[in-house]
């Protein structure tokens, strides 16, 4: 009789664990974000001091995403709200991408810094312009490009934005045939948004893959990212989040159509989310809060000023970043766009991006902004929630 009862016991029990299996006790879920009253009052005062229609910000503690919030309106013409995965074109930050992009070749010994750009041997060689090249051309290695210190083609006259119908092939070939360079590359800082578009183009020759495919390769698809790509010239190229973009002044005329992104993506090309790029930042941070896609040896390369590189009344610039101690940032600036992105060494890190940008000086918001990332970094009284936004 007992021979029998083993069995059936044993049936009953699998049958009662199968039915235990099939209904999972759900995983807690974090606690809803609350609203830091304080901190979005300080965002609602800086746009309208900017003129700013909607903003979307983003901040992570040590590695989780403990506040994201939308303001204002993605279209006027609708009144369509921002919402925290509204797009956004991110303008300059583009750069912290590509300088990402750029180490990775170099981690992964297929670049390395002191690599000349031009002229025999070089990593473009001689497929662009004409022989023999212009005085210093040759001179220009991969991190004079990375460091703005290439010897010119920078703010006072940026090949970047000539002629939006010239190509990216065309515009290099143009440049290196009519537009010379006035200092030895390595002794003085020129911001060069034309820089950028030639390291895009290293970074297919040394990958073999399009700028746009190895970035979303090796970096986006990394990190989780899945609202990044490159942004749309035209109003009929705006994605379905994406909002819409307001110029001020001067600006009105060039939100649209204003330059090619396609060529230029390497140097503002991008558009984004402020969780994305902070999914981005928290990859290369240095901190094991969040896997890195570089290694630390790569990141002190990619964080290294050099004696030429500070500009703009004393920043100093190592590959891309700002470099401020434990601080690293960029900004984006372009008709109707606003965008930061900042990384600290105490854990925190900070992406905020906007439809418009102040006019007749942008840099003014830039600054102005500093107030707002200092209070959400170095505030102890935020009372920041112990969640995690980014999910699993």
């Amino acid at each position: 009789m007992f021979k029998n009862i083993v069995p059936i016991a044993a049936i009953v029990l699998l049958l009662a664990s199968c039915k235990k299996d099939s209904n999972p006790t759900p995983d807690p879920q974090d606690p809803a974000q609350q609203d830091i009253t304080a901190l979005d009052s300080k965002m609602s005062q800086w746009m309208t001091s900017n003129g700013m229609p909607g903003m979307s910000l983003a901040i992570s503690k040590n590695g989780k995403l403990v506040y994201s919030k939308a303001y204002g309106v993605g279209d006027k013409e609708t009144a369509a709200h921002v919402t925290t995965g509204s797009e956004f074109r991110v303008a300059s930050v583009s750069k912290l991408i590509t300088s990402v992009a750029v180490m990775k070749l170099v981690q992964d010994a297929k670049l390395t810094m002191d690599q000349k750009v031009f002229g025999t041997g070089g990593i473009l060689g001689t497929t662009y312009g004409t022989q023999p090249y212009r005085q210093y051309v040759t001179d220009i290695t991969l991190s004079h490009l990375l460091h703005h210190t290439e010897g010119g083609w920078g703010q006072a006259n940026d090949p970047a934005f000539f002629d939006k119908n010239l190509d990216a092939t065309a515009l290099i070939n143009y440049t290196l045939n009519n537009v010379a360079l006035t200092k030895a590359p390595g002794t003085s800082f020129d911001y060069s948004n034309f820089g950028y578009i030639l390291l895009e183009k290293i970074i297919e020759k040394a990958s073999g893959k399009s700028y746009a495919s190895y970035v979303n390769d090796e970096i986006w698809q990394k990190v989780g990212a899945s609202q990044s790509a490159i942004a749309a010239t035209s109003l009929s190229g705006r994605t379905a989040n994406e909002v819409k973009y307001y110029g001020q002044g001067g600006d009105a005329n060039f939100v649209y159509d204003y330059i090619g992104f396609n060529r230029a993506a390497g140097a503002m090309g991008w558009r984004s989310t402020p969780a994305d790029l902070l999914r981005f930042v928290n990859a290369v941070d240095s901190s094991d809060t969040r896997p890195d896609i570089l290694s630390l040896p790569t990141i002190k390369t990619m964080v290294t000023t050099t004696p030429a590189s500070t500009g703009f009344g004393g920043m100093q610039f190592g590959c891309g970043w700002v470099i401020e101690n434990g601080e690293w940032f960029w900004w984006g600036s372009l008709p109707g766009t606003f965008a930061i992105l900042y990384r600290n060494a105490n854990g925190m890190c900070i992406a905020a991006t906007s439809n418009s940008r102040k006019q007749p000086t942008p840099e003014n918001s830039l600054y102005s902004f500093i107030s707002v990332i200092n209070y959400a970094a170095f505030d102890a009284s935020i009372p920041w929630q112990d969640i995690d936004q980014f999910g699993k």
